[in-house]
């Protein structure tokens, strides 16, 4: 038996009727929700470009243009928190992170052994008596200079960088290679050509 089959044979027998009318009712309204998508796709992307090219319709609902705002804000949030991740992460790309140069108790599973002992060692208390000496009553001034500490400074990420604009950006239209280089061709023709006229 498939396991879609056996679930849906416990909702039908341990649960309820008032919770399963409920789940029913919570997967139709899924199932209705990805099908209005799917239908109303084109007219959410093209009203998505026409916002973001500055042209929004004129009986645009205020609550569309919150949403709009909103999902901006986040993605823009979402990007500068993927590019410093991304600009910390390149200054450990040589690094190994080995577990060599740890040292510790290591469990190896066996009843007997040293490793026990010394988990006993670790785990029971001990009691030292100190005996008195003079050392308590002697003020001892220190002149070996205290190592200066070492604080974090938080590193500064420009994240208005031109590389990151189009990072992950995967391009499609090919066409608008061509008509670059085609208009950087007839500029340079054209500034050419008033060079020789001016000689």
């Amino acid at each position: 038996m498939s396991e879609a089959f056996l679930n849906q044979i416990t909702l039908d027998c341990l649960l309820n009727k008032e919770m399963y009318n409920k789940h029913l009712r919570n997967k139709k309204l899924k199932q209705t929700n990805k099908e209005e998508r799917k239908f109303y796709r084109k007219r959410t992307y093209n009203l998505f470009k026409e916002i973001i090219n500055g042209k929004p319709p004129k009986n645009l609902a205020p609550d569309i243009k919150y949403a709009y705002d909103t999902f901006v804000n986040t993605a823009i949030q979402y990007f500068k928190t993927i590019d410093c991740s991304d600009i910390i992460q390149s200054e450990y790309n040589g690094c190994d992170f080995t577990l060599d140069g740890c040292s510790g108790v290591t469990y190896d599973g066996s009843a007997n052994g040293p490793i026990n002992a010394e988990a006993d060692v670790f785990l029971m208390r001990s009691i030292k008596i100190n005996t008195p000496t003079l050392d308590k009553f002697v003020k001892r001034t220190s002149t070996i200079p205290a190592e200066k500490m070492i604080l974090p400074q938080q590193k500064e990420i420009n994240l208005n960088a031109p590389e990151l604009k189009n990072k992950g950006i995967k391009k499609n239209n090919i066409g608008i290679i061509y008509e670059e280089k085609n208009t950087n061709k007839k500029t340079q023709e054209k500034q050419q050509l008033e060079k020789n006229n001016e000689k």
